[in-house]
């Protein structure tokens, strides 16, 4: 007994010494396309069961006040940088045969762990680029299978799309800097199987990482529920609710999958699950079993209307992160910087970085979000700030079909609503009694000019000034 306590003192101290070199945590993100705030049973959402991702929100932080951008190209540029995507120069969607995407100078959240010694892995949707130097193996990740652009699947089987020779959007995979080969096409038929095949590619992945103890980062980039929305036949008619809510139970049960697969390998306390859509519902479906739910907002993707920029999103990991609903702002570009503390890497310090270190917030240290406001900036334009409760909108989109109108830009006050008092922005108080504009207005000038002046010393798209390499 006299020999025992000694050792337990020595391996009680290893443990409460700060700074003794502990696991890294793995890391899984998995990102719906187009999924609605009021989509989820956690969310309010009545249209599917989805119980699986409900357990995973109570199980984690559940955050009800989460910003993303405007649309795919942005909300995606924007989490894998750290940065607004108008910095990069990909805040608006990407069509096929752009030059747009991440300039190789960009540094992305895979390349961050690629630094930290993290075999990395993304399968899905990547819609960042199609020249070989913004494909995704060529941007931290060592292993890639899936799509370049849209969501959107070709009927390969349709006559005009074979009297027009419309290509079908191949499917590709890839290894770290090599060229990418083609597996496969992104048919209508196809289009209701590939998010099986992107579960089941993160699961073979995740017990293939569970052999030895080398830390990983996988991007699970879903399909679904993007329009058309196209249910594996398995949930064909299975919620009845029609094809967009069949295609919400596919989401919920390849999520359960996953989750499993997580639980199996042992790895579960210290992996990172992140759970998110990359922007609002599309709501421009001519069919009314096609289109997702804002919940208690209003507007829809392309829309600066909160319904565009307020989504789902959670965060679950069992070895630092206690349970609890997070209801102040909170950034997906937060990741980038958060991340990088969590496994001890720095952030790049010759550019702006528009993200914000969370981890005190999440890890319960501190009872209030670090981010008190947003600026957004879409197609070019400085189109809404949000401060606080209150949301100004300087580039009106409409509330639905914002990918089809022109925005009309305010040349003098913007409108402002109060995000509490009226979640859906029909009630604009620039004029109220309340007086709230002028105040309000010194505060959004202070956060406009200071973005503005970054722009100055940074002109977006210029990499001049930006001198890390990968």
């Amino acid at each position: 007994m006299r020999l025992l306590i000694p050792l337990f003192a020595v391996l009680f101290a290893i443990h409460a010494v700060p700074g003794v070199a502990q696991q890294p945590p793995n890391v899984v993100v998995i990102m719906a396309d187009n999924l609605g705030y009021g989509d989820l049973g956690i969310y309010g959402g009545l249209k599917a069961p989805t119980p699986r991702i409900d357990e995973l929100a109570r199980q984690g932080v559940r955050f009800r006040d989460f910003q993303v951008e405007p649309g795919c190209t942005p909300s995606r540029a924007a989490l894998l940088t750290g940065r607004m995507a108008v910095r990069s120069g990909n805040d608006t969607i990407a069509p096929p045969g752009s030059p747009a995407g991440l300039h190789p100078k960009e540094v992305t959240m895979a390349e961050l762990f690629k630094r930290a010694n993290y075999k990395t892995a993304l399968y899905g949707k990547w819609h960042l680029g199609e020249r070989p130097d913004r494909q995704p193996q060529n941007q931290g990740f060592d292993e890639f299978w899936g799509i370049l652009f849209t969501s959107a699947p070709s009927a390969s089987n349709e006559p005009v799309f074979q009297e027009l020779g419309v290509p079908v959007q191949p499917v590709f995979a890839a290894k770290a800097g090599q060229p990418l080969t083609k597996a496969g096409e992104l048919t209508m038929d196809y289009r209701a199987r590939i998010d099986t095949d992107i579960a089941e590619k993160t699961i073979h992945y995740i017990k293939d990482m569970s052999l030895d103890d080398t830390p990983f980062f996988i991007f699970a980039s879903l399909i679904n529920p993007h329009h058309p929305a196209v249910p594996h036949p398995s949930f064909k008619g299975k919620s009845g609710g029609g094809p967009y809510a069949d295609v919400l139970m596919e989401i919920d049960y390849n999520t359960g999958r996953i989750l499993d697969a997580i639980e199996q390998s042992g790895k579960q306390e210290n992996t990172i699950v992140i759970w998110m859509s990359d922007n609002g519902p599309s709501r421009y479906g001519l069919e009314p079993y096609h289109n997702g739910d804002p919940g208690p907002w209003s507007g829809e993707l392309g829309s600066v209307f909160e319904g565009g920029l307020r989504t789902a999103g959670m965060i679950r990991w069992p070895a630092k992160i206690k349970p609890f609903v997070a209801d102040e702002i909170f950034h997906e570009m937060d990741f980038f910087a958060t991340l990088a503390t969590w496994i001890d890497v720095d952030v790049p310090d010759d550019r702006p970085i528009d993200s914000i270190d969370q981890s005190a917030y999440l890890e319960g240290k501190q009872s209030h979000s670090n981010r008190d406001h947003v600026v957004v900036y879409y197609d070019g334009y400085m189109a809404a700030v949000r401060y606080r409760q209150f949301k100004f909108i300087h580039s009106v989109y409409p509330r639905w079909g914002s990918l089809q109108t022109e925005p009309q830009y305010l040349k003098h006050l913007p409108l402002l609503y109060n995000l509490k008092a009226d979640p859906k922005e029909r009630f604009n108080i620039a004029g109220g009694g309340e007086g709230l504009l002028w105040g309000l207005s010194i505060k959004w000038m202070e956060i406009i000019e200071a973005y503005e002046e970054s722009f100055k010393h940074y002109p977006n798209g210029d990499y001049n000034k930006m001198t890390q390499e990968r």
